[in-house]
């Protein structure tokens, strides 16, 4: 097996510098001139350390194969963005160049942990070649494309090879984009991955089905490549304004929808990060939880100043979606309210209630009444199994929601939590 070909890599040069490929190659070519002790001690960290790697990501098959294909589902390089962006319409030279690292690469994955066990001596690990984890990674898109992507790099021709991951990218994103649906920035604004993200899906929700169905339908719209509005969620809180939109993720995971959570802190930065997301295939909803301003705080200034497209327009794959408790999202005082007679006075007071307007579509969402509340606690109860008496579970429902945070679907979900704790049933 001739490793030096790897030199001539062109399009996935980044899957060089990955640490643990790196220690196998080095392994590797130090074989070619020696053999001691020191060689099964770095055979053995690397199988434990692919071991760590297999479980979190739920690896089946050989654990160097499948670590390889992994670099290469996921690796950020001009072939993957292009056909993030444009599917297939990429300039040939790009597919050519990919072809010419999978012809390589298909080579070389042909080689084994196995195969390196039994030169060093150490013999072969039989289950580090059929490897299979613990449990399956859950928060991976696409995981089929990824299955179907194994089984093609051992079958298929580097042509076909290509073809494949050039789908693979433009449906489920590249680099970071397809191993996570939602993100955070770090302090350096660079996305960070939600590695357990919340799973809440739309029927976990009790109730507010025309709330959950104008959000549904404004996203499925964006995802069309159609115009879409930005999306205020406003009302109570505990009636699920920021579960319904990440149940919009988990609901649009596959079709290429990812959240970025922005802190208010962040706002400012907004700019920069639709600089770099114009530049992305995918479909990005900015979402800003609980946003509110006192009115001595300027950071609303931003936002408004991005959503209303200043010098530069917003790009048309991101949305703005915020939860608030005030349908003003801009703290007023009762003076502003007061007749004024100054102009920029006047124009002051607009200026702070303008920023709800800046979301096209405002969605409310009131605190059930007790109706609505002991419907939810029931369905709540049907849901998790949970069987008593009904007007036992009224009864204690309504003491529940006395004692508590007052009527709302967060309240019914403690309560029925509380009750499972309790082995109630």
């Amino acid at each position: 097996m001739n490793f030096s070909k790897l030199e001539r890599l062109l399009i996935y040069r980044n899957i060089l510098k990955d640490d643990i490929f790196s220690k196998v190659l080095s392994l590797i070519l130090s074989l070619n001139r020696y053999i001691n002790h020191e060689h099964s001690n770095t055979y053995y960290q690397l199988c434990h350390e692919l071991l760590t790697i297999a479980e979190e990501e739920g690896f089946q098959g050989d654990l160097l194969q499948c670590y390889i294909l992994k670099l290469i589902a996921t690796d950020e390089n001009p072939f993957s963005l292009a056909c993030e962006k444009y599917g297939f319409n990429v300039n040939p030279g790009l597919f050519q160049a990919a072809i010419h690292d999978l012809t390589i690469l298909k080579e070389i994955i042909q080689f084994t942990l196995a195969d390196i066990g039994i030169i060093i001596g150490v013999g072969e690990l039989s289950f580090i070649s059929h490897y299979s984890a613990t449990s399956k990674k859950s928060n991976s898109p696409l995981d089929n494309y990824y299955r179907e992507l194994k089984q093609t790099f051992f079958k298929e021709k580097p042509e076909q090879i290509v073809e494949m991951l050039a789908d693979f990218y433009f449906v489920a994103g590249s680099g970071l984009l397809c191993q996570y649906s939602s993100f955070r920035l770090d302090d350096n604004l660079e996305l960070v991955g939600v590695t357990s993200p919340n799973t809440i899906k739309f029927d976990d929700i009790i109730g507010y089905e025309d709330q959950k169905k104008r959000l549904i339908e404004n996203t499925e719209t964006f995802l069309r490549g159609r115009k879409a509005n930005n999306v205020l969620l406003y009302g109570d809180s505990g009636t699920g304004k920021s579960s319904s939109i990440k149940a919009l993720i988990n609901k649009f995971y596959d079709k290429g929808l990812r959240l970025i959570e922005i802190k208010k802190e962040e706002i400012k930065y907004i700019p920069y990060l639709l600089e770099r997301l114009n530049k992305r295939g995918l479909y990005f909803i900015l979402y800003m939880d609980d946003l509110s301003f006192e009115d001595f705080e300027t950071e609303y200034k931003y936002l408004k100043a991005v959503m209303e497209g200043g010098v530069e327009e917003k790009p048309d794959n991101v949305l703005f979606y915020a939860t608030s408790n005030r349908k003003h999202i801009v703290k007023e005082k009762w003076q502003d309210r007061n007749e004024v007679t100054e102009i920029h006075q006047a124009d002051g007071l607009e200026e702070k209630l303008s920023l709800s307007e800046r979301f096209g579509i405002t969605i409310t969402f009131l605190s059930p009444d007790q109706k609505e509340y002991l419907e939810i606690v029931k369905r709540l109860a049907v849901k998790n199994k949970l069987y008593m008496p009904e007007e036992e579970l009224v009864d204690m429902a309504l003491k529940w929601e006395k004692w508590h945070h007052g009527r709302s679907g967060r309240t019914a979900r403690q309560f029925i939590n509380y009750l499972l704790g309790k082995n109630v049933s």
